[in-house]
């Protein structure tokens, strides 16, 4: 009689690719948040008139990923659907330092998340990393923007008002986030 532990294996999508299933429906799940988080940024007009204000959709959608998923490039993975999304005529935005700000903010998430994973079960602790990251925008484009020869208006009048608004915006997002999935989590496991 066959030994049940060792009869049960994980389905793989193919012999050359020995993925699982579930970690490749989690991955295209989280190539489409990122492109709903670039759609939202577009169609979703906030009046706030202030830099950073799409932090709040933004940084919801991939500090909750992040939260949700398991896998140690969860919000590298998310970032990208973002930046393809962008690449589509009519949802890109015309800013060529953005794939990089993305990036480095995915990449920056899953590293913290990683390295120090027991202090962000922490909550605000957690909303700290989002507003952070999110806070990458203005920095990257005051000091990268003259290599491109690009202007952004948000950064007429210096850098700290952007900084800030920016941070608050991603603060308030991934608060939301993250409190939205460890509140699931604590539902589910009632």
């Amino acid at each position: 009689m066959k030994n049940m532990a060792t009869s049960l294996q994980t389905k793989s999508i193919s012999k050359a690719f020995p993925i699982s299933f579930s970690i490749a429906a989690q991955i295209l799940l989280l190539l489409m948040v990122g492109f709903i988080a670039t759609w939202l940024h577009l169609r979703f007009r906030i009046p706030l008139k202030m830099p950073g204000r799409h932090g709040l959709e933004f940084m919801l959608l991939i500090m909750g990923a992040r939260a949700l998923s398991n896998l140690r490039l969860a919000s590298t993975i998310t970032v990208t659907g973002s930046i393809l999304a962008s690449l589509i005529p009519g949802l890109g935005y015309g800013d060529p330092l953005l794939p990089y700000i993305y990036l480095a903010m995915g990449a920056t998430i899953d590293f913290v998340w990683y390295k120090w994973n027991s202090i962000l079960v922490w909550i605000p602790i957690a909303a700290l990393l989002g507003g952070a990251v999110y806070s990458f925008i203005p920095v990257f484009r005051m000091f990268l923007s003259p290599l491109f020869g690009t202007v952004h208006s948000s950064l007429s009048n210096g850098l700290l008002f952007p900084w800030m608004t920016h941070f608050a915006f991603g603060f308030i997002g991934s608060l939301a986030g993250v409190g939205l999935v460890s509140g699931v989590k604590k539902l589910k496991n009632k």
